[in-house]
């Protein structure tokens, strides 16, 4: 059997909440707070038990590493393994064992979900070609912000194409809006994902990503996206020339990748993300959707009427 020198699970302990084998545990008051914006009731009924694994593996130079959104973990972790449990849409499996990606192994579950991972996860050509495959023969794949950072090599942003192709983007543009308050606009209010924003926008601050590619509406179907007329931009941000261009900053899409579906937020830098009401009913929509629950039209924008007008 193939072992892992990775190995990390993840645990209850006591009054302390949720804490990983490592020590970083979530504060009383956090838990609380998470305990307060869970969402009561699940968008869609389960049409089967649901099993959803959940990582947080990062690592930076063959080694595991500790990034600026890792301290968030601990309050992403806990508001996902309740939304699942107290609604009952889903069963949340925490590992950060790579061995869980063999074909034999990840078949137990119905989706992934990379949750602030980073870097370059594995290089086994099979751990690979059986992630990928999991998703396009009809399983779910969830990122929560540093997932668009995974299977990239650092210093020069070189990503692993094919990971980068099934989730939609690549980030290679920092962060051009790093914790400021940002306008974020409801892009389609149609969508059941996006049902508990009623076609308002809301302000947050986080950490934003920029992507690299054109025409990101061509094979994205985006849920949210940054409004740059309110929030502002000016060269101190940085902005890639192609989205100076086009001004289109994503915040959440879906998107269909052969017979699986995907669901990527740029948002959960910061763990105030984790106890917003709001974001936790949407994050839970797009769970189900990657689960194969809840129904949502995955058109890229650019192919739909109103943008067609």
């Amino acid at each position: 059997m193939r072992r892992s020198p990775m190995r990390r699970n993840l645990l209850l302990v006591g009054a302390l909440g949720f804490k990983l084998l490592d020590g970083q545990a979530l504060p009383p008051e956090q838990k609380q707070k998470v305990d307060d914006a869970v969402p009561a009731k699940a968008a869609a009924k389960p049409g089967s038990p649901r099993r959803l694994l959940v990582s947080n593996l990062a690592m930076r130079d063959g080694h595991p590493w500790r990034g600026s959104s890792y301290a968030t973990n601990p309050a992403g972790n806990y508001a996902i393994r309740e939304m699942g449990k107290r609604t009952g849409a889903y069963e949340a499996v925490f590992s950060d064992d790579i061995e869980m990606f063999r074909p034999d192994r990840i078949k137990q579950f119905d989706a992934l979900c990379f949750l602030n991972t980073g870097g370059v996860l594995f290089e086994d050509p099979e751990l690979k070609e059986s992630l990928l495959a999991f998703i396009a023969g009809g399983k779910g794949f969830v990122g929560i912000h540093d997932a668009i950072a995974t299977f990239v090599q650092y210093p020069k942003y070189d990503q692993w194409p094919p990971f980068g192709q099934m989730l939609g983007a690549t980030e290679n543009g920092g962060h051009p809006w790093d914790g400021e308050s940002m306008t974020v606009k409801v892009e389609d209010p149609a969508s059941p994902l996006n049902a508990v924003f009623h076609g308002e926008e809301f302000q947050i601050a986080d950490q934003a990503f920029q992507f690299q590619e054109p025409a990101l509406r061509d094979h994205l179907h985006v849920l949210l996206s940054i409004d740059v007329e309110k929030t502002g931009f000016s060269p101190k941000h940085r902005i890639l020339p192609v989205r100076m261009a086009d001004k289109d900053f994503p915040v959440t899409w879906i998107r269909a990748y052969e017979k699986g579906r995907v669901f990527y937020s740029s948002l959960g830098h910061g763990a105030p993300v984790f106890w917003n009401a709001l974001l936790l009913e949407h994050f839970l929509a797009g769970i189900q959707y990657a689960l194969g629950d809840l129904k949502a039209d995955s058109t890229p924008s650019a192919s739909l009427p109103a943008a067609k007008k």
